[in-house]
């Protein structure tokens, strides 16, 4: 079993995405300890940074780093107006501190990953996904695996290049959908629960799903899962 740690790391990198959507790269001390297994999230806080009873505001968020990047830490962060610590975050600047407290969850792969494993994502939900595919293509899995990310507009495809290269040269199937497309989108439009339907087919009744994004999405394409025939057991999730 993993040891929770409290460590302070330092703002290495920010992409900004949209105004409210950010990926933070955050680096750990050398020496800090800290390992987590793919599919498992980090309670974040600011130095300082408490309620008015006193107490330290932490929020949690998926990682979406590879374990073997050992000195960093990778995290997909939605800010929200009333939020207690999101817009504070989004202040802060390269080499600025952030502490993280982990790490946290067993929404985890199970061994072995068989060729034909599908993931599902919805909006930031790609984070812990990202973390599997990272690790199992560090380690040079070649089989087949296949990503159905859904996002709220293109410029929210989060890891564009990235997926793209493992769909060119690693054997992942990739289908990008959104219901709120351009001209220039070229992949799919719709919600998951739409486009998926369409590949169903192709896809074995005994694979393995992984699923993570808002919960109303989760829950829809669970339903929808079922519905189509695969198997209860072998469906595993994580929602906010």
């Amino acid at each position: 079993m993993l040891n929770i740690k409290e460590v302070v790391t330092k703002i290495a990198d920010i992409h900004a995405y949209s105004e409210n959507l950010r990926v933070f790269g955050l680096t750990l001390p050398e020496g800090s300890g800290f390992s987590f297994v793919p599919g498992q999230f980090v309670m974040v806080s600011l130095p300082g940074l408490a309620d008015a009873n006193g107490r330290k505001i932490a929020k949690a968020y998926s990682i979406a780093s590879s374990p073997s990047q050992s000195d960093l830490l990778e995290l997909c962060i939605v800010s929200y107006p009333a939020g207690a610590l999101s817009p504070k975050l989004f202040q802060k600047n390269i080499g600025d501190e952030v502490v993280v407290t982990g790490p946290y969850g067993v929404f985890q792969l199970k061994q072995p990953v068989l060729p034909g494993t599908v993931f599902i994502a919805g909006g930031t939900g790609i984070a812990p996904l990202m973390s599997m595919l990272r690790s199992l293509y560090s380690e040079g899995y070649d089989h087949q695996l296949q990503l159905f990310y859904s996002v709220g507009e293109p410029k929210l495809f989060l890891f564009k290049e990235e997926l793209l290269s493992y769909e060119k040269n690693s054997n992942l199937q990739l289908v990008v959908s959104t219901s709120n497309h351009n001209e220039s989108w070229q992949w799919e439009k719709g919600r998951v629960t739409e486009t998926f339907p369409k590949h169903a087919a192709e896809i074995s009744k005994d694979a393995q799903f992984y699923i993570c994004g808002p919960p109303i999405m989760v829950t829809d394409t669970v339903k929808m899962l079922e519905q189509l025939g695969f198997k209860k057991e072998n469906i595993h999730k994580e929602q906010w």
